[in-house]
């Protein structure tokens, strides 16, 4: 079987150059899965797509591009790629609240609890997806809970739902790790249980 790693801190805390070494040094024979939840919805993330293209060219990495259908790509893929690495649980979360938002037609902002608990079940199965399969996934996200309350109910919605997504995450990984200014901190397990 495999493991679920989660690498979680603050943005441009090094979270994705740590993950990218972990992934590196748990697959020797095959290239690494990358699934990647970015949109290129507007220059700025246009430019940052292309740039972490780039840094993952060559034969090493394997790329798919996808916002929503994370567990569709996994099981297709997994006999094919042992490693995966998810960059980002983050992007994810607001790929799908926002899609949930649409689809239901909310103008005013708030997202109700029915689209939350239909995030929570996606959550759930994809959990139960990666830990059943034999593969090594690492997850990367963001810690947004340590910043201002979001001044709007849309923003709140999201901040909270990736707080328990992320505790989701957390309970059914093997390993956890924060990063804060580039270095890793080992949560689970506590360095003294090996």
């Amino acid at each position: 079987m495999g493991k679920l790693i989660l690498v979680s801190g603050a943005v441009r805390s090094g979270k994705s150059a740590f993950a990218e070494q972990l992934a590196l040094q748990m697959e020797t024979d095959k290239p690494i899965a990358y699934l990647a939840t970015a949109q290129a919805l507007d220059q700025e993330m246009s430019e940052r797509i292309k740039i972490h293209r780039g840094s993952r060219s060559g034969d090493v990495w394997q790329t798919f591009e996808e916002p929503y259908l994370l567990k569709d790509v996994l099981l297709k893929h997994h006999l094919t790629y042992h490693t995966w690495l998810l960059d980002c649980i983050t992007l994810y979360i607001s790929n799908l609240l926002l899609a949930q938002v649409k689809r239901e037609k909310i103008l005013d902002q708030f997202v109700d609890t029915k689209i939350q608990k239909v995030i929570a079940v996606q959550i759930n199965e994809f959990i139960d997806t990666i830990t059943k399969l034999p593969v090594n996934f690492i997850a990367v996200t963001n810690e947004v809970g340590w910043g201002l309350v979001p001044p709007d109910p849309l923003s709140r919605a999201y901040r909270d739902l990736l707080g328990r997504v992320n505790q989701k995450f957390a309970r059914a990984a093997e390993e956890v790790y924060l990063l804060t200014m580039g270095i890793p901190l080992r949560l689970k397990p506590p360095k003294d249980v090996v």
